[in-house]
């Protein structure tokens, strides 16, 4: 059997393992050269890999849109040793130029309490507002990193 029936069949068992040395960017080196469907793959990677969210309400690439739930522990209270979740809905709007990160239907509780959504006037808006932009930070962090180039 030739190497590339061997690769073949690996392929179809879904048991191909990437090469030494890779890491999970490698996957992207495999996708369109136009800026906007990269930067699209980037971002539902990091969607599905990185935040897991809860539910995704809207994959559609040729919107260039990703609408995601995701309930997470506040980050900014765990070394403190308080449980506070942080429930959001995110909408990514992704552009020829741009990258967008909405959050709405945001809410903050302790585990067994009632939601409290924020609004204008609540006093946890700034550390709320805090922890969302550590979220899109990470996202825009990740969409910076360069792709790695295929040998040609």
């Amino acid at each position: 059997m030739s190497d590339f029936e061997n690769d073949d069949a690996q392929k179809e068992e879904g048991k191909v393992a990437p090469p030494p040395g890779s890491d999970y960017e490698v996957a992207f080196t495999y996708h369109s050269d136009n800026q906007l469907e990269r930067a699209y793959d980037k971002a539902e990677h990091w969607v599905r890999v990185g935040v897991r969210p809860n539910q995704i309400f809207l994959d559609d690439r040729a919107m260039g849109v990703i609408n995601f739930r995701k309930e997470m522990r506040d980050p900014l209270l765990i070394q403190a040793g308080v449980e506070r979740l942080i429930d959001f809905r995110c909408s990514l709007t992704l552009s020829d130029t741009d990258v967008d990160a909405v959050f709405s239907s945001v809410c903050y509780y302790e585990p067994g309490s009632e939601p409290t959504y924020i609004n204008a006037y609540d006093p946890e808006l700034s550390s709320i507002k805090e922890v969302l932009n550590m979220v899109s930070s990470n996202l825009f962090n990740y969409l910076q990193k360069p792709l790695l180039q295929q040998d040609e």
